[in-house]
């Protein structure tokens, strides 16, 4: 029978919360990745035709072009309100002084005598984006890959969507991502139009990196694409937040901060984990007023999170320390730590897995979603364990440079000649020892 309260207490309750929580490792299973493959094939025989049929599908929206016009796209950026402008530049040039600073240079130094090494860092030539609309329109994910691919120099960036009932992308998302630097896009079926950037067809260009969010078939996808030899970042799933707070947290703010990822749709997680029962009881006390406040498709939504079945929950470590381990674990997309002052830093450097760590009172998930600049496109699923959102650095790749003197060429020939030989390839011997039998060259 599933649990009424929303209260775990752990370790006590740890294999409840277990199987609360036993579907969130998997975002997408072997059988999705078949029917994803399956796309894939359909996509790469028949082009445009596959995106066309893909779409009418699954999204059932008849479209009769992919590209969107440039008359469209203009119309769009011409018909936003003065305020939403004003909103979306703002939010444009936060996002870029972010990348700017995490971006890396090319770099060359010297670490022994006549031996130099360092990195020769450029853009991707050509990025897809894709923005899923299915759940409402992200503006602000467009603006933080379009502006991630630009400031990294990427001079070809394409961005795919899913079609409105009329055929068109959504108005907002593509004035958003062209003020942004976007300079094409294309609109239908998202797995289809991950497969077509991954290869190619009649209307959308083959990319060499293809990034952005969604459910599960969107993560096989992205997945697959990488098969076909493009750069992505995996896990990149359903939106999930976690709270660690302390008795010095106030709790409504911590109820609508829950509701703030929870409103994206009832596949979200939304979680506090606290040492502090009385924080527990009066945020699981105020979930219900505060979800009654919203529009009926939201709080639909919240309802599901929070309810019997949802990905919603509270959960009670007995000390920080155990908290931190639960935090661990699930490895969050969005983490917020809430808690005395004296005790930020200590948590924060505790913390080894989330994607995003907010600090402080001040700082809700929102701010990040939309204005302080880094990104909120983020692995889940467990994913954070391993993988980084996505900024400029995904947009870029290394080469790795060396250069040797004539003395430090000798210096080394001996590691050369010796596993050369043991590895039975003489020419790569030769190749040195011809260079020191030599006089230097200049």
């Amino acid at each position: 029978m599933p649990k009424e309260s929303l209260i775990y207490g752990i370790p006590a309750e740890q294999e409840a919360l277990a199987e609360r929580f036993k579907k969130h490792k998997t975002l997408f299973n072997r059988d999705d990745l078949n029917g994803i493959k399956a796309i894939f094939d359909d996509v790469g025989a028949n082009g445009d035709r596959a995106v066309f049929e893909m779409t009418r599908k699954f999204d059932e929206v008849a479209i009769d072009r992919i590209v969107l016009s440039e008359a469209f796209v203009r119309q769009s950026v011409e018909s936003l309100s003065p305020s939403l402008r004003s909103a979306i530049d703002h939010a444009i040039r936060n996002v870029r002084e972010a990348n700017l600073a995490l971006l890396p240079e090319s770099w060359e130094k010297e670490i022994r005598p006549g031996t130099v090494i360092g990195e020769n860092v450029r853009p991707l030539q050509s990025v897809g984006i894709w923005i899923p609309a299915r759940k409402g329109p992200l503006v602000s994910t467009a603006i933080m890959l379009v502006v991630a691919a630009k400031a990294a120099g990427v001079p070809n960036i394409v961005v795919g969507m899913p079609p409105l009932k009329d055929g068109n992308g959504d108005p907002g998302t593509v004035a958003a991502a062209k003020l942004a630097g976007a300079d094409s896009f294309v609109i239908g079926n998202g797995v289809s139009i991950i497969a077509g950037f991954a290869q190619g067809t009649e209307s959308i260009p083959e990319v060499d990196g293809i990034f952005g969010p969604g459910p599960g078939g969107i993560a096989a996808a992205m997945s697959v694409a990488m098969t076909y030899g493009k750069k992505s970042v995996l896990g990149i799933g359903p939106t999930e937040c976690m709270i660690l707070a302390d008795e010095t947290a106030d709790p409504l703010k911590v109820a609508y901060d829950l509701i703030n990822e929870g409103e994206h749709g009832p596949d979200s997680s939304s979680i506090l984990v606290t040492n502090s029962s009385s924080l527990a009881q009066k945020v699981e006390a105020l979930l219900g007023s505060c979800i009654d406040e919203f529009e009926e498709k939201r709080k639909e939504f919240l309802r599901r999170v929070f309810g019997p079945e949802g990905k919603g929950a509270i959960v009670v470590a007995p000390d920080m320390r155990q908290a931190c381990e639960f935090v661990d674990w699930f490895a969050p997309e969005h983490l917020m730590i809430v808690c005395d002052k004296d005790a930020e830093r200590e948590l924060v450097g505790r913390i080894r897995n989330a994607g995003e760590i907010l600090i402080g009172d001040n700082t809700p998930f929102s701010a990040a979603n939309y204005g302080i600049g880094i990104t909120a496109v983020l692995p889940t699923n467990h994913y954070a364990r391993i993988f980084s959102g996505i900024t400029a650095k995904d947009m870029i790749k290394y080469s790795t440079i060396g250069k040797l003197s004539h003395d430090a060429l000798r210096e080394i020939y001996p590691i050369i000649k010796e596993l050369g030989t043991y590895e039975q390839l003489p020419a790569h011997v030769k190749a040195a020892e011809i260079r020191l039998t030599k006089a230097p060259s200049s």
